[in-house]
């Protein structure tokens, strides 16, 4: 419409006022649709299931009472400890880690489990918008402190991604490596081999259960020896034993990575 209304001759202060009705136009018609949105494609609260207005990803009472971390933490994962005097959790002191720290932002249980699953197998993406807000709210600092060069996700292995369509740990990590002005790297880490669920297995029997399942891309070798030290920004969803960020930190070491620093959106409770 712009470019028809320009064809012709017209004086500046026409051309002005078509310009500000075009302009006026678009956004009339975006508040139309802003407001029909939610009736033609209502989106439901993942906790609570009530209707969303338009923009919204968690009911605001449901938002209220997400379970956020707060110190003391373990020093290494991120787990909440039960005094400031406890440095490192039981499974940071039984299966010592590679990683250097860890950061998380919500605690994993019942009023956690629902939301995560939404967002991982679900189709509801726009979370991934959400988390990274909340990060930003409250780790922010923290994040810009850890002084990574380049945030990656941990990868889902191929027949994964065919059946979801999409890896929700790599829609959170590019927005955040956004936020935080740094490379994003989606495929740094390959996931080679389909394992069995992880839920099944003890700590010990989930890191086997990982062995040879992450492979380092060749792609990224040149990078790497260009730059010396590189350290990275580790991101997955959920946190449980730390087998997953464990197996992938040391694909990442072996690879000449020089350190690496995890975040999940959730974690799980510390065993002592």
């Amino acid at each position: 419409m712009k470019k028809l209304f320009f064809r012709f001759d017209f004086s500046p202060k026409i051309k002005k006022f078509l310009t500000t009705l075009h302009n006026t136009q678009e956004r009339a018609i975006l508040w139309i649709i802003r407001q029909f949105l939610p009736f033609l494609f209502p989106r439901h609260c993942p906790l609570c299931d009530k209707l969303l207005p338009y923009g919204s990803f968690i009911h605001e009472e449901c938002h209220r009472e997400l379970p956020l971390i707060h110190s003391p933490v373990c020093m290494r994962c991120g787990k909440p400890v039960s005094s400031h005097t406890q440095e490192y959790c039981y499974d940071c002191r039984a299966f010592p880690k590679s990683f250097q720290r860890g950061l998380s932002l919500f605690l994993y249980n019942k009023k956690t489990r629902p939301i995560m699953s939404a967002f991982k197998y679900q189709n509801r993406r726009g979370l991934a918008d959400f988390f990274c807000q909340e990060l930003c709210r409250y780790r922010l600092s923290q994040l810009r402190d850890l002084g990574a060069d380049a945030v990656i996700p941990v990868p889902i292995h191929k027949n994964k991604y065919k059946k979801r369509g999409y890896n929700q740990t790599a829609l959170l990590s590019s927005r955040l490596a956004l936020t935080l002005n740094l490379p994003h790297y989606p495929d740094m880490l390959i996931r080679s081999v389909n394992t069995l669920p992880q839920k099944q297995f003890n700590p010990q029997a989930r890191l086997n259960n990982l062995k040879k399942a992450f492979c380092f891309n060749s792609h990224y070798d040149k990078l790497l020896s260009q730059s010396t030290p590189f350290s990275v920004l580790l991101v997955d969803d959920i946190y449980t034993s730390g087998a997953t960020m464990e197996a992938c930190t040391r694909i990442l070491l072996e690879a000449g990575i020089s350190e690496v620093y995890i975040l999940s959106i959730c974690i799980g409770i510390a065993r002592d």
